[in-house]
């Protein structure tokens, strides 16, 4: 079985082709554990305040965005979700805890989340519940055999403000019926348009994230109307994302020290990911240029 299991991801590593590029598995690879530090369920995104005290525990406001997220899918017994771009697949693993005989698949361009993401969920003896391995531009699923899809601070690693890959494969897989949610950081006018020192700041986050761009919030809105979508719903979530997002510099920090003491060095990627988590505090201020944002869709 160990055997299989090398020549899998040895095979899958070498072979497959991802349009979003080398960069994002070069990143997620090498800065991909440092997220423990963030959260010990592997918890890769923002979290949400929803209760006036969720503030003073991070874990708990991360727990509250997958609940919030899978909220907006309406999920019934016997349905099928699939997570597009799921890193190590907490938000799948959450799922699978709190909707009995729902099936959640994530997929991840990433061999070492997969891996990861196998043994958490082999440990927990969690069911109806996998992580594979599939770009979101061109995944391996059916036409019309999904019943819920969604991408949580994911689809902003595609290319263009549009990000009309993941957005026209969502529409594809998805049933009749079904609902589509992105949550993510959105820039609020076109790039040309953001001041010197916001443009900079902007950049720089994309540069140490892996970002092509932020997706842009009336290109995205323009472009899942475009491809057929119904009863698409934009709502700004900025102040709910707000609490957990200022834990990010000094969690920073403390991973910074923490290795310093150690002795430990650190990769580019680490610091690149440090880099980028001081500057997402200060960029988001810039309330006129960014915002996050949660829309939902449905596919008529």
């Amino acid at each position: 079985m160990e055997t299989i299991a090398k020549e899998r991801y040895k095979t899958i590593t070498s072979d497959f082709s991802s349009e979003t590029g080398d960069s994002i598995i070069d990143y997620y690879t090498e800065a991909g554990p440092d997220y423990e530090y963030w959260s010990k369920n592997f918890n890769m995104h923002f979290g949400f305040a929803d209760q006036t005290w969720d503030c003073l525990s991070r874990e708990k406001m991360l727990q509250r965005m997958n609940e919030r997220i899978l909220g907006t899918l309406a999920l019934k017994k016997g349905n099928k979700v699939l997570d597009m771009g799921c890193g190590i697949g907490a938000t799948v693993r959450f799922g699978s805890k709190h909707y009995p005989s729902v099936k959640f698949i994530g997929f991840t361009i990433t061999p070492w989340q997969i891996k990861k993401a196998d043994a958490i969920i082999k440990a927990a003896k969690l069911t109806d519940v996998e992580v594979k391995y599939g770009d979101y531009n061109k995944l391996p699923i059916k036409s019309g055999s999904i019943d819920a899809v969604y991408g949580l601070e994911s689809i902003c690693h595609a290319e263009e403000t549009s990000k009309k890959g993941p957005l026209k494969e969502a529409y594809r897989i998805l049933k009749k019926g079904g609902r589509f949610t992105m949550i993510d950081g959105f820039i609020k006018k076109p790039e040309k348009e953001l001041s010197t020192l916001t443009y900079k700041m902007y950049r720089t986050v994309c540069e140490n994230w892996a970002l092509p761009s932020f997706p842009n919030i009336n290109d995205v809105s323009s472009e899942l109307k475009e491809l057929g979508f119904k009863a698409v719903s934009i709502r700004e979530i900025s102040w709910k994302i707000a609490p957990s997002a200022v834990h990010a510099p000094f969690v920073s920090l403390f991973f910074l020290v923490k290795k310093l003491i150690k002795g430990e060095k650190l990769k580019r990627q680490n610091w690149n990911n440090l880099k980028a988590c001081f500057t997402i505090f200060f960029l988001g201020l810039c309330r006129k240029s960014i915002g996050y944002y949660e829309i939902t869709a449905k596919k008529d």
